[in-house]
């Protein structure tokens, strides 16, 4: 396949960076959706969680390897991954899966992709999208070890936040801050110039059993860093949309279809912008929108939704839906407003 193009000056693009992406959650927040289903693997207007986070950074660098860290082996999981990179970006690029099989923290599942801990690297954790104000130029970025990104929030209490000095540079990671220290908050998204410094302090803090809420943090490793003279300053987004659960999946989606071209019509029925429908949808006598997502072969009939996500091969007929998810071969046709329904459900009323 013909490599994705890559957008805007190439002199300011990373080369061959390597992107380690840690996808080891089991998906609590978002069942019964996830048990079949990964939450990166979701589909939100046409394309799956995990396609719209690598298609952000492909547009800032040569990208050489992806590293997926999983809970356990799942061949059906690896295969779909794959996927989306040979067919949405380059089929050259070396796709790699590693294992976390107990969850002991941030910095250990990024240690089990130890192999990939070398020379430039992006990790970006999977259960968030992200939008940037203006293109990075890496070439600014040669004088810091690296950079964090971060969303200016109102409440940082709940959040990893960042204080930085006046020069723009971070002098210490704070973890969900009693007292309002920075408004700051840690997007879950890194970037390192040399990821073997990272790779080096991992390896340090799990030798030492260096516990954080009783487990291995990533933040602890970059408080080491910094510590010990490394530099690393800020990226600010200007959007950072959770996916963790059923309400922002469905903000994230509507965000999606407004700030994207979803122009969707149907002959047979009645389609409110915003919304997307897929290839090979059936609909019939139906009223569908605002902020309707409809993957692939799908049927509806005699149906009225809004704010709802449906996902590829669902059938649904008769139903009044909205706030709702519905997953991969559903069925269903009976009377609800507003629902989640897992993969392969069949819930017909007799």
């Amino acid at each position: 396949m013909k490599p994705k193009e890559v957008k805007g000056a190439s002199e300011a693009q990373v080369k061959n960076m390597n992107i380690i992406i840690p996808m080891a959650g089991v998906g609590s927040r978002l069942r019964p959706i996830t048990p079949t289903t990964p939450k990166p693997l979701i589909k939100l207007a046409g394309k799956t969680i995990i396609h719209r986070i690598i298609e952000e950074l492909y547009d800032y660098g040569k990208v050489k390897k992806i590293g997926f860290i999983l809970q356990k082996k799942n061949i059906k999981t690896e295969s779909d991954l794959k996927e989306v990179v040979s067919k949405g970006f380059d089929e050259r690029i070396k796709i790699y899966f590693f294992y976390q099989k107990t969850p002991e923290g941030t910095a250990h599942a990024i240690y089990c992709a130890k192999k990939l801990l070398k020379g430039k690297l992006m990790i970006v954790f999977s259960d968030t999208l992200f939008f940037l104000k203006k293109r990075i130029n890496f070439n600014e970025l040669q004088k810091s070890d690296g950079c964090i990104f971060v969303k200016k929030v109102k409440d940082p209490s709940a959040f990893g936040v960042v204080k930085t000095n006046k020069k723009g540079v971070i002098i210490d990671f704070v973890e969900k801050p009693l007292k309002p220290v920075s408004k700051s908050a840690i997007i879950g998204v890194y970037y390192f110039q040399k990821a073997e410094k990272l790779e080096e302090q991992i390896a340090r803090i799990i030798s030492k059993n260096i516990l954080e809420k009783n487990e291995y943090q990533l933040t602890t490793a970059l408080k080491n860093l910094t510590q010990k003279g490394s530099k690393f300053t800020t990226i600010e987004v200007e959007d950072w949309l959770d996916c963790g659960n059923p309400n922002n999946l469905l903000l994230t989606n509507t965000y999606l279809l407004k700030t994207g071209k979803y122009q969707s019509s149907s002959n047979n029925t009645k389609v409110i912008q915003p919304s997307y429908i897929g290839d090979n949808v059936i609909i019939r006598n139906s009223k569908i929108g605002p902020n309707v997502s409809i993957e692939d072969n799908c049927t509806i009939e005699r149906s009225v939704l809004k704010g709802t996500i449906i996902q590829e091969n669902t059938i649904v007929k008769n139903v009044n839906l909205k706030d709702s998810i519905l997953g991969k071969n559903v069925e269903y046709n009976t009377k609800s407003k507003s629902l989640i329904i897992g993969p392969y459900s069949n819930l017909n009323k007799s």
